[in-house]
């Protein structure tokens, strides 16, 4: 390779340096050791690298700050993949949506499943405090959890309401977990692939 490419190439790894900072030195070297590795790699199976090969080269990897972003967010879901906390996942998914529609996407199945769960959890919690106004009411509107200032409607299981709600939070929680671990999983498969 020419010496015209290799100032490029280290700017292109020192600017990836900065952009990196506030992750551990180790990690950090071990990452851009592995791409410079590739980046000569691809440029020695050139006769002569240009400094219009070395630049296409470093442009096919992205800038760096598109290359830290996505090491960033792969990092995070990497480290949230095999936890179970809802708060994790739901922070995992939220740094995921603010990158992209796919992110976006598993972020509102994340919510809307947990938000659920949470819908339930709190039905149980107020059931003691008003007993004629939350329960599962079934009217002309449909089935309501709760209704204020009196409910329309029937109260179906009403002696049941509290440990039916509780299981039901417990399985949309548990079912939205299990399912965006699913998810994060694939993503990470499809890139390996990829």
């Amino acid at each position: 390779m020419n010496k015209v490419s290799n100032p490029m190439i280290e700017e292109y790894f020192s600017q990836l340096n900065a952009n990196m900072s506030e992750w551990p030195a180790a990690d950090r070297q071990e990452f851009t050791r592995e791409l410079r590795a590739h980046v000569l790699d691809r440029l020695g199976q050139l006769a002569v690298a240009s400094e219009a090969d070395c630049r296409s080269v470093l442009a096919a990897l992205g800038t760096p700050d598109e290359l830290a972003r996505q090491y960033r967010l792969e990092r995070i879901i990497r480290r949230s993949a095999w936890r179970t906390s809802p708060l994790l996942i739901l922070r995992t998914t939220f740094r995921w949506a603010l990158s992209g529609v796919q992110g976006f996407a598993v972020f509102m199945i994340a919510f809307t499943g947990y938000a659920f769960a949470v819908s339930f959890y709190v039905g149980a919690l107020l059931k003691p405090f008003f007993p004629r106004n939350v329960g599962f009411f079934v009217g002309r509107e449909g089935l309501n959890l709760a209704a204020w200032p009196l409910p329309h409607g029937v109260a179906v299981l009403d002696s049941y309401f509290i440990p039916l709600s509780v299981l039901f939070g417990y399985i949309l929680t548990l079912g939205t977990t299990l399912l965006i671990r699913l998810i994060i999983g694939r993503f990470r498969k499809l890139r390996q692939r990829i």
